[in-house]
């Protein structure tokens, strides 16, 4: 190891090889999305859990956007499924794309009254790792972001900060004053 730049070469070599690329990189894209959506699935219950005093329900929304194309789909549904796998290969292939959705969660009051907050969401780019980031999560209402899932407090934070804007607006109402 004569010159320092011959390190860089060697770093540049390694990381192109164990970088993910074709079916599996489809694939890890894939995952990163539903396992995302999933994710933000649980965090709003808990955050439900946590807000049973106050009589509110959050869930996720089921239908989402892809950013890129404004194509609006039942998360849950067969033709998610379909267009998340052609969509991932879209990307694999060109190594690159557009990585942004939007959703909303759903929140209702004791009242029944339904609220949406909307969400940006910014996918990650699967590591070699398997682990790592998911997604970067936009409030929409308050401008607050966080990583997914290494926020995940962060994330129940957010949310508790939009219901609370919502309270103040009188757009919601818990059955307990806060007064």
């Amino acid at each position: 190891m004569g010159d320092p730049d011959d390190l860089f070469d060697i770093y540049r070599k390694d990381h192109a090889a164990a970088a993910l690329t074709g079916l599996a990189l489809a694939a890890a894209l894939s995952d990163t999305v539903r396992r995302s959506f999933t994710l933000i699935d649980d965090l709003c219950a808990d955050v439900t859990r946590a807000l049973v005093q106050a009589r509110y329900t959050t869930k996720l929304a089921q239908s989402v956007t892809d950013r890129s194309s404004y194509v609006r789909l039942d998360r849950r549904s067969e033709s998610f499924r379909d267009y998340l796998r052609t969509w991932s290969q879209q990307r694999a292939e060109k190594g690159g794309g557009g990585m942004h959705w939007e959703t909303q969660i759903l929140v209702t009051d004791h009242r029944r009254t339904t609220k949406e907050i909307g969400l940006g969401i910014a996918f990650e780019w699967p590591g070699t790792e398997g682990e790592g980031g998911l997604a970067f999560v936009e409030f929409w209402p308050t401008g607050a972001g966080v990583s997914l899932p290494s926020d995940a407090r962060g994330f129940q934070r957010a949310l508790v900060a939009c219901i609370i804007k919502l309270e103040q607006a009188g757009e919601l109402a818990s059955v307990k004053d806060r007064g």
